[in-house]
């Protein structure tokens, strides 16, 4: 639909364009106002146009995922407790570690390649070094790994 408006309408422009003559001196006032007036009203005649499509789209797409028919569908079905493993991790590699700033929790890197299936998958946002009294230590942020949807197998 689009298209065919904008070849219309430099059809059109082409047509009066050629059947005037041309003058020597340019464009005056008169000239220029009619040309931006011109040229607004194909903007809002194809924002027009463009705004109706985006709303037909809009009613198809509210028509065909909010309907009674679409409960006898199949869906997919999520198989939660795989992910539940895969979510969890091991409270075992959960440890507490002294620094000079204070004592912090960390996941220990070496504990979780150890103890947990899907260690490499762990996101790299989370990972931490840590200088404890004892060295540096890598691990991963507790806290991080909570708002990444990651829990512990603690049982209170």
């Amino acid at each position: 639909m689009m298209k065919s408006l904008v070849a219309g309408v430099t059809a059109l422009s082409l047509t009066l364009a050629s059947a005037t003559t041309a003058h020597a001196n340019g464009l005056d006032r008169d000239d220029v106002g009619k040309l931006l007036l011109g040229l607004l009203a194909v903007g809002v005649v194809g924002a027009a146009i463009e705004n109706n499509q985006r709303r037909e789209e809009r009613q198809s797409q509210s028509r065909s995922s909010g309907s009674w028919a679409d409960l006898n569908q199949p869906r997919p079905r999520h198989d939660n407790r795989r992910d539940d493993r895969r979510m969890t991790l091991p409270s075992d590699c959960l440890r507490t570690v002294e620094t000079r700033f204070g004592n912090l929790r960390l996941f220990g890197e070496r504990c979780l390649q150890r103890n947990y299936r899907f260690a490499a998958s762990l996101p790299e946002r989370c990972e931490v070094r840590v200088f404890s009294d004892n060295g540096p230590l890598n691990g991963y942020d507790p806290l991080c790994l909570r708002e990444q949807g990651y829990r512990t197998n603690r049982r209170h």
